[in-house]
């Protein structure tokens, strides 16, 4: 579908740009949960996964349907630093058989792994630019202005 990804209700209500005709009652509200790793998962990053997980849930973000992502963030993670293990060795260029002096291919790997993990964590509000996009007001009172919105149209 082209255009832009639709945001999710909560984000938008925190965002304050939520308009009563265009949220949908269908869409699903699922419940900020601390989901297990997925077996598939070597050790560290099951263990990533945890820690993460931990993380966006304290913050709301994490719920069981976002598993997929977690994972996939934390795959790209354990292979950045895997790469990055290899730049470091080997330094950020080497010599070819034939003597010709070339970027160590682990840097590609690891910048691709950087601008991956960049997309996932603006994704989850992990970085602080997608952070500053949520604000919050204090409420004025304790009446919830969309209820009241519905609840008028019930009374005609």
């Amino acid at each position: 579908m082209p255009g832009r990804k639709p945001l999710p209700t909560q984000l938008k209500l925190v965002k304050g740009t939520a308009r009563p005709h265009r949220i949908s009652a269908d869409e699903p509200k699922p419940v900020v949960a601390t989901p297990p790793p997925p077996d598939h998962l070597e050790a560290a990053a099951a263990a990533k996964f945890t820690e993460m997980a931990g993380l966006l849930a304290r913050h709301g973000v994490m719920t069981e349907l976002d598993v997929g992502a977690l994972a996939r963030y934390v795959v790209i993670w354990r292979r950045w630093l895997e790469a990055e293990a290899e730049v470091k060795r080997r330094g950020p260029v080497v010599k070819t058989v034939g003597g010709n002096i070339i970027q160590n291919p682990f840097l590609a790997v690891a910048n691709k792994c950087l601008a991956q993990m960049g997309q996932i964590e603006a994704e989850f509000g992990m970085t602080p630019s997608s952070r500053s996009r949520v604000r919050m007001a204090e409420p004025t009172d304790s009446r919830d202005p969309f209820e009241d919105y519905l609840n008028r149209g019930s009374k005609a």
